[in-house]
């Protein structure tokens, strides 16, 4: 047996779809009011006033607010020599930086040897970490201090390792040699 298609035509159930100029056309249009305005008419400062009735005793009020008092362009005689003073005013004591007293060397050494953070980057010096930036530029400073203040003191380390350098130059003769310039007896440098 052959199949049949159902068909939809019993008839218009809804109301048919209209174009849209004739959907324009039936539709109800809003009445037109006047808008109501917000505030004063723009440029009421400046438009002519209306004439009221005076009243006696009464003035013309001018709508901008400010003193109307003149103001002089040139300043008088007594501001003139206020400012001329305030200008040849010299104060009677001056400022200057506040200068620290320096330590004296043995109290500076031991303050230097008790700096924490300076024993903290020579001990990551010593564990072979490279400073940079803030901390280079302090432990640099704060050893060649520590330096001056040893020679400044007679604390050097330098006079006992000469005494061992020669003992061990006695003991090794490979290590003068090795210290030996020989370019400069060679090549005349």
């Amino acid at each position: 047996m052959t199949r049949i298609k159902k068909s939809r035509t019993t008839g218009p159930i809804g109301s048919r779809h209209k174009p849209a100029a004739e959907a324009r056309q039936t539709r109800e249009r809003p009445v037109e009011t006047k808008k109501k305005g917000a505030g004063l008419k723009s440029g009421s400062r400046n438009a002519p006033q209306q004439e009221k009735p005076q009243h006696s005793g009464q003035i013309n009020k001018d709508p901008r607010h400010g003193s109307k008092k003149p103001i002089a362009l040139h300043g008088n005689e007594t501001e003139q020599q206020m400012l001329q003073q305030m200008a040849d005013f010299k104060p009677k004591a001056q400022l200057a930086k506040v200068k620290i007293a320096p330590l004296p060397p043995e109290q500076e050494l031991a303050a230097l040897e008790q700096d924490e953070k300076l024993l903290a980057l020579v001990e990551r010096v010593e564990n072979g970490e490279i400073l940079t930036g803030k901390d280079a530029k302090y432990f640099n400073s704060k050893t060649a201090r520590h330096a001056e203040l040893l020679t400044l003191l007679g604390l050097d380390d330098e006079e006992v390792s000469d005494e061992t350098e020669q003992q061990d130059e006695e003991l090794d003769p490979l290590a003068q040699f090795e210290r030996t310039d020989w370019r400069k007896d060679l090549l005349g440098e």
